[in-house]
Order: C-alpha cells, then structure tokens, then sequence
C-alpha cells in the first residue's frame, strides 16, 4: 500500500522574486512558454530600450515557471540552463521546488498529470478572454503525493512506461522520415518519366514536347503583343553541363522561365491595409498560407500586384522561403515576400509536382542576413517538360501514389496518439491510484 498525503502546492513549491529595472542598451534574455505541455524556451533578445516594461523579473535555471495567462492550457515548465538569467513580464510566476518534499524528477511527470493541470485550470479566474491564474488559489489547492520515497519508486514506473514509449517514437520518427523520402521519391519519378515508361510504351504517337514549347512561345508572344504579360530579358542558352539527368525521348529541356510566367509581389504599407475585410485579400508572405490555400487576415484598398486563380504562390524571402500555396480566387494582392507563378498551357499539376520536387529545391535557397529567392533562381531552372497528354498520366499517377501516402500518414498519426494516450493513461493511473 503506497501511503499518500493531501498537500497544498504552497508547500513544496516557493515564490521567487528577483526584480530586475531595464536599462538601455543592455540585451535581455526573454522567456516564452509554450502550451500544451511543450516547454519553457527562448524567445529572443531585446535591448532594455526595445523593452516597454522597465520593472521585470529575473529568473534562474531550475525554477518553475508558469503563465499565468495560459497554465489552464499547459503552458508551465522547469526553466532550461540556456535561460539562465533571463528576465519574464508579471505574467509569469516563477518558483523554487522544495526538494525536502517533492523529487525533482517526480515533479517533471507530476507537471504533466491531469491533477496539475487541473490546479491550473481551476486556478485560472476571470471571463474567458480575460482569465489568469490566481496565485494564492493555486497555491492552497490540495493535491495527493505520497512520501519521498515512494516517489522515487513511482517515477522508475513511469520512467519504464517512458522508455517504452522512447522506442515506439523513435519507430513513429523513423516512418516519417521514410514517409518524406517516399513522397520525394515519387515526385522525383514522375519529373524524370520513370512513372510513366508503361503509358510512353502504349502512346508511342502523342505530339512530342518540342511542338509543345512552340505554341508556348506563340502563346506568350500573343499574350506580349496584348499587354498581359510584360517581355523579359532573353534566358541563357542551355549548356550540356547543367543538364541533371536524363530524360525520355520525345521530352525537352527548357528554362522553367519559357512556361511560366513569374509575377513579383510588392510591399503594401501597414496603413493601406486591414483586418475587417474591406477591400481585397492581401498576402504580405507565408503567415497566411494554409495547407494548400491561403487563409486571409488581411484585406486592402490599395493593391498594388495581384496574382490570380491557377496561379503558384512562392514565398521567397524571410524563414518561409520555399514554400507553397495555391490560389482559387482571382485578384489577391501579394507582398514582396511572394511571388506567384503562372503558368502557359503547361498541366498545372505538373507545375506543381515540378516545384514540390526535391530536383528543384527551393527550400535550399541561398542564404544571407535574410533567407531569399531572386526570380532568376526561378527563371533560369531548367525544367523537363513532356507532352500535354503525359503531363495528365504523371498527374494522375502521383496523385494515386499520394493518396497511398496519405493513407500511411493517418497510419502513423494514429500510432502517434495512441502512444500519447498510453503515456498519458500511465500519468493518470500513478497520481490517481492511492495503490501500486
């Protein structure tokens, strides 16, 4: 019979206060906590005059941290040694744990139980929008612990289910990555023909690729002569060095700027635009790009360049640069972070599958102070194009293979869960059973 006590959680954890005043000049550590059980870390450096609130608070590794704002969502954690003197706003609270009453690693796995997040939840007053932890509630909430020395027995339990866990996470890992690589793989197929040998065999007569890019180049003339489109720098020549493998009989080479039309975006000044849906969407870059389609926040009366329904967004300058987005309405603003591509006859899943492709790359992108993509890293890739008609069959084709991958993918989020679950079935059995 293991033998629990009722304690409040004033009795093993302390209040620490260090105040601290800003000064500028001085660089600041400063402390984010993210919900969800996921951690204190840093949030970035400020100088004291970048600071609005002067008077704050100085915190050590080893503390205990909450927010008071989101401890009902599992924002709390033990403060990391990288963190070591940084400073946090009033809306943390920062504690010692009394190592006379509780383990230290018997804290770490009691932080992640349904009780304490019950004190937290229950601690948290206030309307909805506006509730935060009060100090002296929590601090006299009861919680059961046992004694010292059957905590130490209970968290070898635990550390054993944990161990467990370990393995079957790092498997979850090891699918992943092999997910990733499986859907590289495919497209890479599908760029180079190797999807497609079968279907060439049973086609042998469809207009070669070379008739392709002609009307291409007529088309893209047409659209010149009637001012769509603006006429561009010619593109270098191919040389044979820069081709990066081969590709099928009846396929060419080109510059992707040959089929493609690329549109910069431009800044659109903070005041010309909004948040209350007047006006037209605007995309500044990736804050609103959502799995596939843009989620817009922002709307503005003033566009400046405007990409259209079909057409590819890129983002390519900031931490976002490479990715992708796909846009089903006409006449959406886009900052200078994006770039949209348009393209000229071609398959627009093929397009797509092109870009997505590891051969192309854009996540690896040069880098300098600011990670970007200048439209003739765009330009002047050289892009293997097949006719219209196999265009279609290797869409088709990556898209059948997709949908196994998705298919994997809901395999491995489940396993996912149902570890997290086992875990957390674990957590709830040792802090709500008075017997081990």
């Amino acid at each position: 019979m293991m033998k629990w006590q009722s304690r409040r959680i004033g009795n093993f954890i302390h209040r620490v206060k260090d105040p601290v005043t800003l000064e500028d000049g001085i660089e600041y550590k400063q402390v984010t906590i993210r919900m969800n059980y996921k951690g204190v870390v840093l949030r970035g450096f400020k100088k004291g005059n970048d600071i609005k609130t002067k008077n704050q608070w100085r915190v050590r590794a080893g503390l205990f941290i909450l927010s008071r704002i989101d401890a009902r969502n599992g924002a709390f954690g033990i403060i990391p040694e990288e963190l070591e003197s940084a400073i946090v706003s009033n809306d943390f609270l920062a504690y010692e744990i009394d190592q006379a009453e509780v383990d230290i690693e018997f804290f770490n796995s009691f932080l992640q139980s349904p009780i304490f997040l019950e004190a937290c939840i229950k601690a948290s007053r206030g309307n909805t929008n506006r509730k935060r932890v009060n100090e002296n509630f929590f601090l006299n909430y009861q919680v059961e612990l046992p004694t010292l020395s059957e905590q130490q027995r209970l968290i070898r339990r635990i550390n054993k289910a944990k161990d467990c866990m370990g393995i079957v996470d790092k498997e979850i890992i090891h699918q992943e990555t092999l997910l990733v690589k499986l859907k590289q793989a495919i497209l890479q197929e599908a760029i180079q023909g190797k999807l497609t040998v079968d279907w060439r065999k049973e086609n042998p007569d469809v207009e070669p690729a070379s008739q392709l890019l002609e009307h291409i180049q007529k088309e893209k003339q047409r659209l010149i002569a009637e001012k769509k489109i603006r006429k561009e720098k010619p593109l270098p020549p191919i040389t044979p060095e820069e081709i990066p493998f081969e590709i099928p009989d009846g396929w060419e080479w080109c510059r992707f700027g040959e089929v493609i039309t690329l549109i910069s975006g431009q800044h659109i000044a903070v005041a010309d635009y909004n948040a209350n849906g007047k006006g037209i969407p605007y995309l500044p870059g990736p804050s609103d790009f959502g799995a596939m389609y843009p989620i817009y926040s922002r709307w503005t009366t003033n566009p400046k360049v405007c990409a259209n329904a079909g057409d590819i967004l890129v983002t390519v300058k900031g931490s976002g640069v490479g990715k992708m987005n796909s846009l089903i309405d006409d006449g959406i603003a886009i900052g200078r972070q994006v770039m949209a591509v348009r393209r000229i006859i071609l398959n627009w899943g093929y397009v797509w599958n092109f870009l997505a492709s590891e051969y192309h790359a854009l996540q690896d992108a040069k880098e300098g102070q600011i990670p970007g993509i200048s439209r003739e890293d765009i330009t002047h890739k050289l892009v293997p194009v097949p006719s219209l008609a196999e265009q279609s069959a290797i869409v088709e084709r990556v898209e059948a293979s997709m949908d196994s991958c998705r298919q994997l993918e809901t395999e491995i989020k489940h396993s996912r869960t149902h570890a997290e679950n086992l875990l957390q079935a674990v957590l709830k059995e040792a802090f709500t059973s008075k017997t081990v």
